[in-house]
């Protein structure tokens, strides 16, 4: 009798179990259905506009930002200072015609003497100077402008290069948020699951109520971490909208891929990387540049404390005529012919005293050109130091996503060993709570490590003269 009562209540229990089973799957569809429904009412939403690659948000930026059209007007004034150099080499031509009646007394045009009409004269002229001797400044002003072209694309350059590093970390930044907010939403999910199958627990008498109470702090966590996470995304959006100057009410989805990009070899020459940005990055062109500018002014200045030499040449005719019946007026092609008259001249300047003005210039321009060596070396070692640390924060960014990798795997096996040992009542909720996080720490570590390398081998590419635009993916 005893045995039966026992075998009885053993199926009432195995029976109870089954319902409370049956719910908690039919729970678990509803919530899964739900969450199905909402995807692909977003996907279909987000669908329906155009999605951002790395590479054209880079584009958009430098069509769009003031900094790069400034930087273009401020070339084309290079260009036409270039040109201007160039005219300078050529004569300077002047052209002239006048005319003018003079009324009572004044001086008979072709006697020279005083008369009582009045007249009329009108004269024509052309002339030209050329210099040929100035110290050579004509030519020195012409390797300055043409240097400073050269020099206007490689800060435009600059500009560019760091326009195009600003939008990668910024849409780093917004990939690696837009990532962590899809964990938290996942987190979260899985939080609402266990607490449903902590409190009809509870019901069956498996639980205690500290264990819901634990699970409900548990989801309210994680609801403040997917907040947390969406608000940082939200502000990551707004950070390269304005690193690209782009409309802050349009709309900005980045793409939601992240891929790796491909691995570097073990052993990287740095001394060679440093050899191709000595030659190749335009920060140090620019240097270059503003030596050989410094040295041409330093060569003019020392040779305007010698004499200069220019020549002039002119030609000149006219017409006359009074206003006098009694008087017979020379016909005009006669004049002309008549009244021609040429000159040449040669002249010969040369600087006697103009206080220390020359001197000064002299001591000046040598001070510039010391200034100039000093920055160069600077921005040498600058360069030195700035190769060395992004080829060994590369190889150190790849050294950590390994190890985040292999955690990433570790931590996920356990995890999902530790949620079944939750549901059969193994571990305490604090356990599986620890569990959660330290899958979410190990997803968040290798996502940092993931886009750290793939910046520092964006700027290791750059410093062996590969522009940020023109690099792969």
């Amino acid at each position: 009798m005893f045995c039966i009562l026992l075998y009885i209540n053993t199926l009432n229990y195995l029976a109870r179990i089954l319902n409370y089973l049956i719910k908690i799957i039919k729970e678990m569809i509803r919530k899964t259905l739900i969450t199905t429904i909402i995807a692909i009412a977003i996907t279909t939403m987000v669908s329906g506009q155009e999605t951002w690659n790395l590479e054209r948000c880079m584009l958009y930026a430098l069509e769009n930002t003031p900094d790069i059209k400034k930087k273009i007007a401020e070339n084309d004034n290079l260009s036409v200072e270039y040109r201007d150099a160039i005219m300078d080499f050529l004569p300077e031509i002047e052209g002239g015609i006048g005319a003018n009646v003079n009324f009572g007394r004044s001086i008979d045009p072709e006697t020279n003497t005083y008369i009582n009409y009045s007249n009329f004269n009108n004269s024509y002229s052309i002339s030209t100077g050329y210099t040929i001797f100035n110290g050579f400044n004509t030519v020195n002003n012409y390797k300055i402008a043409k240097n400073a072209k050269l020099m206007g694309v490689s800060e435009a350059q600059i500009i560019e290069d760091e326009i195009c590093l600003a939008v990668i970390q910024a849409y780093y930044n917004v990939l690696y948020y837009q990532e962590m907010s899809a964990l938290a939403q996942q987190q979260k999910e899985e939080a609402d699951r266990n607490l449903y199958l902590t409190k009809r627990q509870e019901e069956q008498g498996v639980k205690g109520y500290a264990e819901v109470a634990d699970m409900e702090a548990a989801f309210a966590e994680k609801d403040y971490n997917l907040t947390k996470m969406q608000n940082s995304y939200a502000n990551a959006i707004s950070v390269l909208k304005e690193k690209m100057s782009y409309p802050y009410s349009d709309t900005l989805i980045v793409e939601k891929e992240i891929t790796l990009r491909a691995v570097k070899e073990d052993y990287i020459d740095t001394y060679d990387i440093i050899a191709r940005a000595e030659l190749t990055l335009p920060s140090l062109i620019k240097a270059r540049g503003d030596i050989e500018n410094a040295r041409l002014r330093l060569r003019t200045s020392r040779w305007q404390i010698l004499p200069s030499l220019s020549a002039y040449a002119g030609y000149s005719t006219g017409y006359a005529t009074v206003f006098d019946n009694s008087y017979t007026t020379t016909p005009f092609l006669e004049q002309l012919e008549q009244r021609q008259g040429e000159y040449i001249q040669l002249q010969l300047s040369i600087p006697i005293f103009y206080g220390l003005n020359r001197h000064s210039n002299i001591r000046k321009n040598k001070n510039a050109l010391h200034i100039a060596e000093y920055d160069y070396e600077k921005n040498r070692k600058e360069m030195e130091i700035n190769v060395e640390i992004a080829v060994q924060d590369m190889q150190n960014a790849l050294k950590s996503l390994i190890y985040a990798d292999k955690r990433v795997k570790a931590q996920q096996k356990a995890h999902n060993l530790n949620i079944r040992r939750y549901e059969q009542g193994l571990i305490s909720a604090i356990e599986y709570q620890t569990s959660s996080n330290n899958i979410m720490s190990a997803e968040a570590e290798y996502l940092n490590a993931l886009l750290q390398y793939n910046l520092k081998s964006r700027i290791v590419d750059y410093y062996k003269g590969i522009s940020y635009i023109n690099q792969e993916n």
